[in-house]
């Protein structure tokens, strides 16, 4: 049994080691994305803090007269006294703003080094084959875990001895960053597999309970004046429904039947999107339909913990490096691995040389 589980342990990581690989490293730089982001682009992501920022529907005019004819239909709006405000046009190019002056820092395609990162993470560059091959080498993944913690378990090592020769020091690495990052790496692998099916996964909870997902983009009930609200009057309406929450973005109707939809977040929601949000009548500004990420059904919260799990942001900079490091584990299990490997192949290639040279054919 142990052979049998020992050599497809091996076959199983030389057949999807590289993608392994690949979706470690992806995934180790991807925990800290919009850190990276900002980091990488300063002019645009950063702004000299002032006393009081411009009214969201100023921001808006002003992107309109900086590029007039472009319909701008949202606005992500600063979560830091020096964050700049983003929008989108035509071209297409991500813009940014600032939100205390209305001045434009600066515009970018929206293909960066990163986003092009988080593709190869999720589809490989190839799409939905790219999705599939990802889901494949994610369950060799949880295989890979639980295979190396039984063949792992009889010498139960968990040190390096760097004084051994070369094997050793091999053979130690391997174990060591495979029983240390083995917890972690589960979660990721099952969390990634979840993140895949998320949509299957929430119809089903949510069926099972007897819930159901909240409607989102309810239409607008126009009055006969049909006078619209601005966004402010939006924002405020949506965090008046939701309290204790603050607003990240706000996306205009698209036509006079559609309504505002204004995401939100609570303090302890540390992903970059939000997990709350607000549909608000254009023109009564009553809430028509919304998401709390405290109160949603099972389902929905289900859903919003596995990926926060998944991507680190479940409890801020803690998690995200204990999962960047377990990731880059990979990367040393696979070098470490495959030298063993092939160090054992070419032994055993010299051993039958000597004797395939003695009777020759």
């Amino acid at each position: 049994m142990r052979k049998l589980l020992f050599n497809l342990h091996l076959y199983g990581a030389l057949i999807a080691g590289i993608f392994i690989v690949v979706i470690g490293t992806t995934g180790s730089i991807l925990a800290f994305e919009p850190e990276l982001d900002r980091l990488m682009n300063p002019r645009l992501f950063s702004v000299p803090p002032q006393a009081r920022p411009l009214p969201v529907a100023e921001l808006f005019r002003a992107a309109a007269r900086a590029y007039p004819g472009q319909k701008i239909g949202s606005m992500r709006l600063p979560q830091r006294a020096d964050d700049s405000a983003q929008f989108s046009v035509k071209g297409p190019k991500e813009v940014f703003i600032n939100p205390y002056t209305g001045a434009i820092l600066g515009e970018r395609r929206p293909v960066t080094a990163l986003s092009t990162i988080h593709q190869i993470h999720l589809r490989l560059l190839i799409g939905e084959a790219g999705s599939n091959i990802v889901t494949i080498a994610t369950c060799v993944l949880l295989f890979l875990v639980i295979s190396g913690l039984y063949l792992w378990w009889p010498l139960k090592r968990a040190s390096i001895k760097w004084s051994g020769g070369s094997a050793r020091v091999y053979f130690d690495l391997h174990n060591t960053a495979g029983i240390y990052s083995a917890l972690f790496l589960f979660v990721l692998g099952t969390t990634g597999i979840a993140v895949r099916f998320d949509n299957q996964i929430e119809d089903y909870l949510h069926h099972r309970a007897g819930t159901q997902k909240v409607g989102r983009n309810i239409p607008s009930v126009a009055p006969r004046s049909g006078v619209p609200i601005d966004a402010d009057q939006a924002i405020q309406s949506a965090l008046n429904q939701i309290p204790g929450t603050r607003s990240l973005m706000v996306v205009l109707p698209a036509n006079p039947k559609a309504s505002y939809l204004v995401a939100l977040r609570f303090p302890e929601d540390l992903t970059p999107g939000g997990r709350s949000w607000v549909n608000v009548d254009q023109y009564s500004g009553k809430a028509l339909s919304e998401q709390n990420s405290r109160t949603a059904a099972t389902g929905t919260r289900t859903i919003i913990w596995n990926r926060a799990i998944h991507t680190g942001d479940a409890y801020g900079l803690l998690t995200k490096t204990l999962l960047s490091l377990s990731s880059l584990m990979l990367v040393v299990q696979a070098i470490t691995g495959y030298s063993m490997w092939w160090k054992k192949l070419r032994a055993r290639q010299r051993r039958t040389e000597p004797a395939a040279q003695a009777n020759p054919a």
